[in-house]
């Protein structure tokens, strides 16, 4: 009879949805490269308020989940933990995904924008890359959160 909690059927459940992501932003890249999309033009002003109201809303989510698995803090049994951190490291990579994009369409608005805001987008993508990739996976996680957060709410502020 095979033992649950032996951490081997976690870790391949894990191998396989990263595969899977692997894959589907792979497509998505192709996709905008044949559909003529380049995230480093300039684009129009009204729709790229309405991306970045979008992705703020995105970030707003991150921040939820990410302020709930700082208080929770990680499980006792080896292989829930492994399946934690795995789920964390795929939010913060989101994360800095999803920052990248808004420091794009931030560039678009300048100088409308501060530049304060545009060069804290790219240094939030950059260390949320950074925490993703970490060995200690929670040093400075509620800090993170806390940036994330007020930044959240500057874009809003820029937005309005």
């Amino acid at each position: 009879m095979r033992d649950h909690t032996f951490p081997a059927p976690a870790f391949h459940a894990v191998a396989l949805v990263a595969a899977a992501r692997a894959a589907v932003n792979a497509a998505r890249a192709v996709d905008d490269r044949r559909m003529g999309r380049d995230a480093s033009e300039q684009e129009p002003e009204a729709p790229v308020r309405i991306d970045l109201a979008r992705l703020g809303d995105r970030v707003s989510e991150f921040v939820v989940r990410l302020r709930l698995r700082v208080v929770a803090g990680a499980p006792d049994a080896e292989a829930a933990a492994l399946a934690q951190a795995f789920e964390d490291r795929l939010l913060l990579d989101d994360a800095a995904q999803t920052l990248g994009r808004a420091h794009q369409k931030l560039m678009s608005l300048y100088p409308a924008v501060e530049d304060a805001l545009v060069e804290d987008t790219r240094v939030l993508a950059a260390e949320a890359a950074r925490h993703a990739h970490a060995d200690d996976l929670e040093a400075g996680l509620d800090r993170f959160t806390a940036r994330l957060a007020d930044w959240r709410d500057r874009l809003g502020d820029a937005l309005a």
